[in-house]
C-alpha cells in the first residue's frame, strides 16, 4: 500500500477547521481526484489535531497531518499529479484560506499496515513449556 500525506505547517497561534477539511474540502478533493484521474483511494486518516506528548508547550511541525491511501505505487503518482489539473489546483488552492494559513507539505511513502497485533506480542515472548502454560492458565494469569 502507499500513501500520500498532506502536512500542514505549525506555527504560533496557527489554526485548522478540521470540520471544514473533512466536510467541504475532502470531498471536494476527492472528486476533483475521480474526475481528472478516475481515481478512489482505499482509504483516509486525519490527524487533527495534533498534539506534542513529550513536551506540551512546544509546538510539533505539524498542526493536522490527512494521509491518502492507495493500493499501488502507480495510483499514488497519479495522485500527486493531480494539481496538473487547473480546475483542481484552482479549485483546492481557493480552500485552503477557509480551513488553514497555507499549503501543505506533500511526503509520499509504502506503507506496511501491521494489524495482527497479538501475533507480534508472541514473536516477542520467550517459548514457554506447555507444563507452564498449564500452571498459568490455572493460576488465570496471562503466560509470559
Amino acid at each position: 500500500m502507499y500513501m500520500v500525506a498532506f502536512m500542514y505547517p505549525n506555527a504560533p497561534g496557527a489554526t485548522f477547521n478540521h470540520e471544514h477539511f473533512i466536510k467541504v474540502h475532502l470531498p471536494l478533493g476527492l472528486y476533483q481526484t475521480f474526475k481528472h484521474l478516475g481515481l478512489k483511494p482505499v482509504k483516509l486518516v486525519v490527524y487533527s489535531p495534533t498534539r506534542n506528548v513529550g513536551n506540551p508547550q512546544a509546538l510539533l511541525p505539524y498542526i493536522a497531518i490527512s494521509s491518502v491511501f492507495f493500493h499501488t505505487l502507480s495510483e499514488a503518482e497519479r495522485f500527486s499529479g493531480l494539481f496538473g489539473f487547473e480546475e483542481a489546483a484552482r479549485l483546492l488552492s481557493a480552500d485552503f484560506p477557509n480551513y488553514t494559513p497555507g499549503p501543505p507539505d506533500v511526503m509520499m511513502a509504502e506503507v506496511t499496515e501491521l494489524t495482527d497485533v497479538d501475533g507480534l506480542i508472541a514473536a516477542h515472548r520467550p517459548a514457554l513449556s506447555s507444563t507452564a502454560l498449564c500452571d498459568a492458565a490455572r493460576a488465570g494469569v496471562a503466560p509470559g
